[in-house]
């Protein structure tokens, strides 16, 4: 497990991950976010194949009623989150490598979250559980999961994930917050812990513009992975997308044409045309192949349609198509760069900046 990008169970994010290749699949292990209808998470158990993989469920306030959560009542607390637990275990039932994630709401009941735990552990092999981090990481969650841990008689199977959303630690210095927090995780023993955040612009440029943006994930993961070598730490972001940022459709909203193109540590991004142009993304997926950086045709999935389309001029088509095209390519080159050797040697910090 090398990497953890963040994703919703929706149609085109499915399409993402179900068409990375086996030999990428062994080493990204998407947390899933569970929303809408269950068809489309029935396809990625169905393809994703025999590699690991998480599943937690949104507490967003437009998801808990609607669909697979509403109709089975995920987050009743009941008997310790039992219609939860259940669903997971059928989950498994479907693709048995399943890691399930166990996240919670200040409000919840501490007791019942920790008791959630144990029961799972008694299912699987290994759980997760979501620490939802402040940039000074310490606060209500952060405490929650120590009580977890503190709960669990072997936290070696328990997988921690700091989630930071679209912020970032507010110091990675020997000594600081995020430094403390991996020592004391590094005490339990843990399965190792997963670090996610994301830096993806909120903002998309004006049509007919482009513009550039760093990513910051990979510097300050860089930066904590030299404060304990001793903790198996894992690479996670939200796969070129942004949690803070609105994400739903509105009636009369404007859909306009956006591609981006990820090379670490920077993001290309462009929107062209006017409201449901999508013929102007036969023009960005030729911009796109002639990027400095492109990583050539035979680079993906997503590079393999853009040169698709920019030759035959067909079915190039909408913007939720080319979430999942943006996807699928900044997890691919994320997993290039994660694995990249500098003789022998990690690229450093001073590389990326």
């Amino acid at each position: 497990m090398l990497y953890i990008p963040c994703m919703k169970v929706g149609q085109n994010d499915v399409k993402a991950l179900i068409n990375l290749e086996d030999a990428r699949k062994e080493l990204v292990s998407p947390l899933l976010n569970m929303r809408g209808i269950e068809r489309h998470l029935n396809d990625f158990l169905a393809d994703w194949g025999d590699y690991a993989y998480l599943m937690d469920i949104s507490r967003s306030a437009l998801d808990i009623a609607n669909d697979v959560i509403g109709e089975r009542d995920l987050h009743n607390p009941n008997n310790h989150f039992e219609n939860k637990r259940n669903w997971f275990v059928e989950v498994k039932a479907k693709n048995s490598s399943l890691i399930p994630v166990v996240s919670w709401l200040d409000t919840d009941n501490a007791r019942d979250i920790i008791q959630q735990a144990r029961l799972l552990l008694a299912e699987f092999d290994t759980i997760a559980i979501r620490v939802a981090c402040p940039s000074e990481i310490a606060g209500p969650s952060w405490d929650r999961a120590m009580s977890i841990l503190d709960a669990i008689p072997d936290p070696e199977n328990i997988l921690v994930i700091l989630d930071f959303g679209d912020r970032s630690p507010i110091s990675t210095i020997n000594g600081g917050t995020l430094d403390h927090s991996l020592s004391a995780l590094d005490n339990y023993e843990v399965y190792g812990v997963a670090l996610v955040s994301s830096s993806f612009p909120s903002q998309k440029p004006q049509s007919g513009s482009s513009s550039t943006a760093l990513c910051h994930d990979i510097v300050w993961q860089a930066e904590a992975r030299q404060l304990n070598d001793s903790i198996n730490l894992i690479y996670g972001d939200y796969a070129g997308t942004n949690p803070g940022a609105a994400v739903e459709y509105i009636q009369g909203m404007a859909v306009i044409p956006f591609a981006s193109y990820y090379v670490p540590n920077e993001w290309w991004l462009k929107r062209l045309g006017r409201d449901k142009e999508f013929e102007n993304y036969v023009q960005l997926a030729r911009e796109i192949r002639q990027l400095p950086d492109y990583h050539g045709d035979d680079f993906c999935w997503a590079t393999r349609e853009y040169g698709r389309i920019s030759q035959t001029n067909e079915r190039y088509g909408n913007n939720g198509v080319w979430n999942g095209f943006r996807a699928n390519q900044h997890i691919c080159a994320t997993l290039q760069f994660l694995q990249y050797e500098d003789d022998g040697d990690i690229l450093s910090i001073d590389d990326m900046l």
